[in-house]
């Protein structure tokens, strides 16, 4: 995660997994693009709309996040490079983030090994 190392991504919902539409294939070499990913923010609050807020908490080196759209917190899960995973790998690097889940009003944690 480079220079977004201090700061906490949130994902709504403990499901990591990929959706074929959220992602963009190169199809000369069937790899997953480092443009398109699932979906995180900066905003815990935010997301416990979408299932509640999951703090990453561990996430593999193969990975990276990069900021999208006008949303300036909103960022997206990609490979940290071209040509490194095919979708089948991106979903097994994205099962190996773990998450807490933040409780809304104590501010009690859960761990999550997704």
């Amino acid at each position: 995660m480079d220079n977004e190392e201090k700061k906490e991504f949130y994902r709504g919902g403990n499901n990591f997994q990929a959706k074929q539409n959220e992602v963009r294939i190169d199809p000369e070499t069937g790899y997953v693009k480092p443009t398109h990913g699932i979906s995180v923010h900066l905003d815990g609050d935010l997301m416990r709309r979408f299932g509640g807020a999951y703090k990453i908490v561990f996430f593999p080196e193969t990975l990276t996040m990069i900021q999208r759209g006008r949303d300036r917190q909103h960022y997206e899960i990609v490979p940290r490079e071209a040509n490194l995973l095919t979708f089948e790998q991106y979903q097994t690097e994205l099962s190996k983030i773990q998450a807490i889940l933040e409780e809304e009003n104590n501010g009690n944690q859960t761990d999550t090994n997704l």
